[in-house]
């Protein structure tokens, strides 16, 4: 995407300009991984985001740098249960402090250095470095991350300097910039029914290929893909974010959700995709909001 049109697309505030935003991108407003909202995040100017999307620019044309992700990659792997799609917050919080170095060193970084594939494994992993302190700060006092005050709109976490909500990072930064629909099987809002938080840090190396093994996780999963009853049932995510995987301007996408589907899942369910001319009834699976918790 060019500047012109980045600057264009994320100019100052004015009234009707989120409508515009949500418009471009083929979907109404939603909150963090989902779910319907009623205000639009509650940073005080748009500021943050045009400057960490110049910086991020200007890394994509010079950028060789990269970024080390190992310490949070040992406290995913030691705390989240991939399997079960669970995090051991109990256990975690002993190691708090690890997390918050980790994070402190996503505030500092310079945007400007990092190339393409560096930037998204480093906002993906920010978005969830960040969604795991919001949970521990409020941590065993919460059943869900919708117990909490607005907490995908709070511009508060710093990543290479610029200060973000949690909705800017993911749905003004991260869909819009790098137009990858996998980013949703991989940014993780901390409930039980949100694609499940990774047990590995993405790393710039490999993202490509990280993306690529939880989309395939995911949609082979039972619990978010399903044929009920003549009936393919798909994970709500992908109802609250059609347009990404249907966007020709969107790596990968396809014509429709069910064909995306069948492009990333378990045989049975292809066969019955195809069998269906690659469209058959859809729903999505109900949401379950509950915390994510090993406990």
């Amino acid at each position: 995407m060019s500047h012109s049109k980045l600057s264009t697309l994320f100019a100052p505030r004015r009234l009707g300009s989120l409508v515009s935003v949500c418009v471009c991108l083929g979907v109404m407003y939603l909150g963090g991984c989902g779910g319907a909202t009623s205000t639009p995040p509650t940073s005080n100017e748009s500021g943050g985001v045009e400057s960490a999307i110049d910086a991020l620019e200007s890394g994509m044309e010079e950028g060789d740098g990269a970024f080390d992700h190992q310490s949070y990659d040992q406290l995913l792997s030691e705390h989240v249960n991939l399997d079960a799609g669970t995090v051991d917050y109990s256990a975690l919080q002993q190691h708090e402090e690890g997390l918050e170095q980790y994070l402190e060193r996503i505030a500092d970084v310079d945007l400007s250095t990092l190339p393409r594939d560096e930037q998204l494994a480093l906002l993906i992993n920010a978005y969830n470095g960040y969604t795991l302190q919001l949970i521990l700060e409020h941590y065993p006092d919460i059943d869900s991350i919708q117990d909490l005050s607005e907490p995908w709109s709070q511009a508060q976490y710093e990543v290479g300097g610029h200060t973000l909500s949690l909705d800017q990072i993911e749905r003004e930064i991260i869909r819009p910039v790098y137009q990858d629909p996998r980013i949703h099987f991989a940014v993780n809002c901390a409930a039980v029914d949100c694609p499940y938080l990774a047990d590995f840090a993405y790393k710039g190396d490999k993202i490509d290929e990280q993306l690529e093994s939880r989309t395939e996780a995911i949609l082979s999963n039972e619990q978010f893909v399903q044929v009920e009853s003549e009936e393919l049932r798909y994970p709500k995510v992908m109802k609250w974010y059609r347009s990404d995987f249907t966007d020709d301007s969107f790596q990968g996408s396809a014509s429709n959700v069910a064909e995306y589907i069948a492009s990333h899942t378990r045989d049975e369910v292809r066969t019955f995709i195809d069998e269906h001319d690659g469209a058959p009834p859809i729903s999505p699976l109900d949401y379950d909001w509950s915390l994510n918790d090993a406990e």
